[in-house]
């Protein structure tokens, strides 16, 4: 029960390969049951050029990676593990 859980890195910053040529990075506001996501605040990198896109729902079908902050990710799971003992 201690591994974390997209909805557990809710407002955090995701990188997310599509493919070879084209990145997104944007702050994960929801996933929904099927583990498509939907980003805010998205640019996407594509080639050699960047642009803003916004709000983006990114299908689960189409990511070939996700990236997240080793920093973050160990906060999230000292987070998760004193919520749980101090609960239990």
């Amino acid at each position: 029960m201690d591994a974390l859980q997209l909805r557990d890195i809710v407002g955090s910053t995701l990188y997310i390969t599509i493919d070879s040529s084209r990145r997104l990075s944007g702050t994960l506001v929801a996933v929904d049951a099927q583990a498509n996501l939907l980003l805010d605040n998205v640019t996407e990198y594509k080639d050699s050029s960047h642009r803003t896109l916004g709000l983006v729902s990114v299908p689960f079908n189409t990511i070939a990676d996700v990236q997240v902050s080793a920093k973050l990710l160990d906060q999230r799971v000292q987070y998760r593990q004193r919520f749980l003992r101090d609960i239990v």
